[in-house]
């Protein structure tokens, strides 16, 4: 894969993280695919929940790992939904195909977010508009995020 470009930030508070998914958002099309890497509690979810602001989400987000893929209804006109995806649990990528994840992926009407992306690597394409989002923390409140568009 080709790098495209890398953008950084750092945020201090949770509210200026999920700005952060806001501002990304607004640069987002349907059929985009963010791969969230970090550790737990390096603010992914934080992340998802300004993204899901953005787009006009009206219900709570929280992090899927236990039903491993949450759809959320958008109000936006290209953009029919969110999927949160949250591969934590799991074993590789036949779990997700099971629960029909796959049909999700690109699609020209959805904006999916993957936590943990490394362990379905083998459902993404060649073809598929990805970005990496990389979290790190080095305080309780500070982060650093790098965005990195994947061709």
């Amino acid at each position: 894969m080709k790098k495209k470009n890398i953008v950084y930030y750092n945020t201090d508070s949770p509210e200026k993280t999920r700005s952060l998914g806001e501002e990304v958002a607004a640069t987002l099309c349907g059929g985009d695919i963010l791969l969230l890497f970090g550790d737990l509690g390096a603010g992914k979810t934080t992340f998802v929940q300004g993204l899901a602001k953005k787009l006009g989400v009206s219900t709570d987000v929280v992090s899927p790992t236990f039903t491993l893929c949450a759809v959320y209804p958008t109000k936006t006109k290209k953009i029919k939904q969110l999927v949160h995806i949250d591969t934590y649990r799991i074993h590789g990528p036949n779990e997700l195909r099971d629960i029909g994840v796959e049909e999700y992926l690109g699609s020209p009407d959805t904006i999916c977010v993957v936590e943990w992306p490394e362990k379905i690597e083998s459902l993404l394409t060649k073809n598929m508009h990805t970005k990496k989002v990389m979290f790190s923390h080095e305080a309780p409140r500070k982060r650093h995020i790098t965005i990195e568009e994947i061709a």
